[in-house]
């Protein structure tokens, strides 16, 4: 689909184009944060016509193909829309530069890390907004652009469930966007979160969208339920949930944090609220989440639950027809966390 023909905005247009990640000087080993793994070692694969990266092979159920860039990027349009333009959290204050040497990324400037950088589209976005900050993205699949900012650095492929070498209490911000269906234990990648974080300044900022639908005064919404229970069964079996983390706020204080924070937004699934910004916000998401109905159920629910790609795909056409629909007024809910790290 020609998103900009729908919306008439790229998604694009807060980040560079892309380029696929070919980065020859890749030579190391095992996925530890801060050490390198040979690209060609884990060769992708397709699987029901879409294209899998094979690093940590069948642990991510989801495709990292030119569309899957595409509906990454469609996201953080939709973050980016939601969230007034904003790339972080406003409590979160990045320090300016200290002795900036300007021949070294590796200085005494700010850190901010992304985990999970997918396209690298934050992480750019987020380099060029501070230029005087050292911006490292990390992902499983190396589909992040050569063409970056010079304070930004991509490491992939990297497994953040893996062992950190990136220097412990060396970051200001770290920040996780969609990390919900990846991570399998997170009171461990909390602990390393906290870790690496700046003692007393150091912030952490998570964003995530639940995607268990709600409608107005109740309104019957059960294709889109059904959509979102399969996959609920299917990633909690496989034990990376892509249900939103409840227990977070908990969570985070229990690996040491404070300032704990919790800011919600509404995400209506199509154009049905009055109010302007709102009905926006509809518009980017109905094509993000009508981009995505399949593309999160094929993996998930074809190598846990067994399920046959056509009933797969009435599932996702009769939620997505349901997205469209403006009496059944249903959204998702856009959750932000943001946490310190004390002294």
């Amino acid at each position: 689909m020609d998103i900009s023909v729908v919306t008439g905005k790229s998604p694009r247009s807060s980040g560079q184009g892309r380029q696929q990640h070919q980065d020859e000087d890749v030579d190391m080993d095992s996925g530890a944060l801060g050490n390198h793994v040979q690209i060609d070692t884990y060769p992708s694969y397709e699987e029901n016509g879409r294209l899998y990266h094979g690093f940590r092979r069948g642990m991510y159920m989801y495709p990292c193909d030119e569309n899957e860039q595409d509906r990454l990027d469609l996201f953080h349009r939709v973050l980016c829309v939601a969230r007034k333009e904003i790339l972080h959290s406003p409590n979160i204050k990045i320090p300016p530069s200290i002795m900036r040497n300007p021949t070294s990324i590796h200085d005494q400037g700010p850190r901010i890390l992304d985990l999970g950088c997918g396209t690298g589209i934050w992480a750019i976005d987020i380099a060029k907004k501070y230029p005087h900050a050292y911006v490292l993205g990390i992902d499983l699949a190396p589909m992040q652009p050569t063409n970056r900012p010079p304070n930004c650095e991509f490491q992939s492929p990297r497994d953040f469930e893996s062992p950190w070498l990136l220097g412990e209490n060396s970051w200001d911000f770290i920040h996780l966007q969609m990390g919900c269906g990846s991570v399998s234990n997170w009171p461990n990648l909390y602990s390393k979160v906290f870790a690496h974080l700046k003692p007393g300044t150091g912030y952490f900022e998570q964003v995530e969208i639940d995607f268990e639908p709600f409608t107005v005064n109740g309104m019957p919404n059960e294709h889109l339920s059904e959509w979102y229970q399969q996959l609920k069964a299917a990633t909690d079996k496989a034990m990376r949930p892509i249900a939103f983390n409840r227990s977070m706020k908990h969570t985070l204080k229990e690996a040491g944090f404070v300032d704990v924070r919790q800011h919600v937004e509404g995400l209506p699934l199509n154009e049905w609220p009055e109010d302007p910004s709102d009905k926006l916000v509809g518009k980017w998401y109905n094509l993000a989440f009508s981009e995505s109905a399949l593309t999160l159920l094929q993996g998930p629910l074809t190598r846990i639950s067994g399920m046959s790609l056509d009933r797969i795909q009435d599932l996702a056409d009769q939620a997505i027809t349901q997205a469209y629909d403006k009496n059944v007024q249903a959204w998702n809910h856009l959750q932000v966390y943001t946490a310190r790290k004390p002294r």
